[in-house]
């Protein structure tokens, strides 16, 4: 007898709309869990004695409420993204922001400090949070985490989070190329291999507390940004025909790439040296040269020069409200005199997501 029964159409949309709920909920990591310097840092400055803050305007400017939540941009950062993007929440907190809650700490927060990086001496420099310190914050975390939630399921939310880490430019431009005493010590492929130790030491931490799928971020294409492109204007015309437009460093770029092969390289051999662990090497320098090279592909206009001030140095307490600024800030690559724009931010995330993070997260869809 035909069963004419409403409830087996609505058990089969039921278990239709189950079985197909988005990959990047079931398939993508729990949480994020985000160390390193500004290009990941939410604000977990705003509460330290440092120059090195971006807790006021212009930043923030087009944040949702106009926040200057002391992220080095006008907005988001990839952080903010990539949570979007799988599905865990709209943004990535500052783990010092007082609001963050239980459930803020089990989906993922930032422990990021910007300026500070793989040497000791760039963050002593400024006085910011370092790489000990923030794996420190980690613990504390984990800490409240099994107090609300449990052992068991703090333990399961750490095994399967992405475990994202950038640093590397803040030493390069802060503590090598500004410090004599630095270059005195050390060459520069020598000082190379020191940052590269102290990244598998911190990675070796996170392992022995749980983490499982690390994902390591290269340096951006250094000569290029508006800091250092100021101190490229050629004495004569350049192939543009302007001899005041600025270009890339290509010493410094150079560097960049020798780094970024340097801990391309080192990541397989920690991947065979600790088989347990998935270990993704995230490339930031060509996702910016593209945007760079190739701006209108992209919706930008200006490249070289920074949204706020004139690129030469405003950065952190001199980008401020009295800076001269530009008018649409979606068509600049770069915010400040170092750090990328919201828009360029967007974009920077979207190539981390489909490339390198891929590997760590294969069943999620872009």
């Amino acid at each position: 007898m035909k069963n004419n029964s409403p409830l087996v159409p609505l058990a089969f949309l039921l278990f239709l709309s189950i079985t197909t709920t988005p990959s990047a909920a079931t398939n993508g990591p729990s949480a994020i869990y985000a160390f390193g310097d500004s290009i990941l840092d939410a604000g977990n400055n705003n509460h330290i004695l440092t120059l090195c803050r971006a807790d006021h305007d212009p930043y923030g400017s087009d944040f949702p409420g106009r926040s200057h939540t002391g992220r080095f941009s006008n907005g988001k950062i990839p952080g903010d993204f990539l949570v979007a993007a799988y599905g865990l929440k709209d943004f990535l907190p500052a783990y010092s922001d007082a609001s963050v809650t239980n459930k803020d700490l089990i989906t993922g927060v930032s422990f990021a400090s910007s300026c500070s990086g793989y040497s000791q001496m760039t963050a002593l420099q400024l006085g910011v949070h370092n790489l000990d310190r923030q794996f420190w914050h980690f613990e504390m975390a984990f800490d409240q985490m099994q107090k609300a939630y449990g052992l068991q399921k703090a333990t399961q939310t750490v095994e399967k989070a992405l475990f994202l880490v950038a640093a590397g430019s803040t030493d390069i431009i802060n503590d090598f190329y500004m410090q004599p005493l630095t270059r005195a010590k050390y060459s520069y492929p020598a000082y190379i291999q020191m940052l590269l130790l102290n990244m598998e030491n911190f990675v070796t931490k996170l392992r022995k507390a749980g983490a499982r799928k690390i994902a390591l971020v290269g340096v951006p294409p250094i000569g290029c940004m508006p800091v250092d492109a100021f101190t490229n204007i050629p004495p004569i015309k350049n192939e543009s025909g302007d001899p005041l437009r600025r270009e890339c460093r290509d010493d410094h770029n150079s560097d960049a790439q020798q780094y970024n092969t340097n801990l391309a390289t080192r990541i397989k051999k920690m991947m065979e040296a600790m088989p347990d662990l998935k270990i993704v090497y995230v490339d930031y320098y060509n996702p910016m040269m593209n945007m760079i090279n190739k701006p209108y592909q992209y919706g930008f206009k200006t490249t070289l020069t920074s949204c706020c001030g004139t690129g030469a140095f405003e950065v952190g307490p001199l980008c401020n409200i009295a800076s001269l600024m530009c008018h649409d800030h979606s068509e600049y690559v770069f915010w400040d005199s170092s750090n990328p724009t919201e828009a360029a931010y967007k974009v920077v995330a979207k190539s981390f997501k489909d490339r390198a993070l891929s590997q760590l997260f294969p069943g999620v869809k872009n």
